[in-house]
């Protein structure tokens, strides 16, 4: 299972309540992150290695998490 979701699991969140701290933190720091919906989708690709963590998104997860949990990224076609 991925680092990234056994931390948000640990931690008893569901997608949404992980994407409404990163919301929160992003108003905080003036940006404006995509819609819900989308998200979602992008959580989920990160957590299931379908996708790299954006560098602003991976500052945004370090800062909920303390510390990035280590990933190794597999793109899929």
């Amino acid at each position: 299972m991925s680092p990234l979701r056994l931390a948000r699991l640990s931690r008893g969140w569901e997608p949404v309540q992980l994407i409404g701290r990163m919301k929160i933190l992003a108003e905080r720091d003036g940006m404006t992150l995509p819609k819900v919906y989308l998200l979602v989708r992008l959580v989920f690709l990160w957590e299931n290695h379908r996708a790299q963590v954006p560098g602003y998104y991976a500052a945004l997860l370090t800062r909920i998490y303390g510390e990035l949990p280590t990933t190794t990224t597999r793109v899929t076609a």
